[in-house]
């Protein structure tokens, strides 16, 4: 019981780490915004429509995505551990991240036999990062 106790304020104490992280991520960049202002902006009630700018179109999504995406990796690992019963499994145990490159580079080399027009098009990071997840997911499935 008193093992639990610990690991609940643990939790607690983490989830509000996170938030003051995320909030101050959301404060401070190229342009430092007042964590009033940043506060009143995020409440929906005033403040500058440039900084409201700022947070609603760039700051606030990567603050977001950066929390999904740090869960979603440790979730991953977590899970690849106790598949493999393996404390330090990771994703070059199945080739996961050898066929993520691979998908890369036959991204890479064969945009040379297209013409120069659709290497500009292809090539783009959205492109390399669809190669590699596909790739990646393929050499997954063919693991199982």
């Amino acid at each position: 019981m008193k093992n639990s106790k610990k690991t609940g304020f643990l939790f607690i104490a983490l989830g509000i780490v996170l938030c003051v992280s995320a909030f101050l991520n959301i404060c401070y960049g190229a342009i430092n915004i007042p964590l009033s202002e940043t506060f009143t902006i995020l409440l929906g009630t005033a403040g500058s429509n440039t900084n409201a700018y700022i947070i609603w179109q760039y700051r606030l999504p990567k603050a977001l995505t950066s929390v999904l995406v740090g869960s979603g990796l440790s979730l991953s690992g977590l899970l690849m551990q106790t598949l493999f019963r393996n404390p330090l499994a990771g994703p070059f145990v199945l080739g996961i991240s050898s066929g993520a490159s691979l998908g890369v580079a036959v991204l890479i080399m064969g945009s040379a036999l297209l013409s120069s027009f659709f290497t500009f098009d292809i090539v783009t990071n959205l492109g390399l990062s669809i190669a590699a997840s596909l790739v990646a997911f393929l050499c997954f499935g063919a693991g199982f």
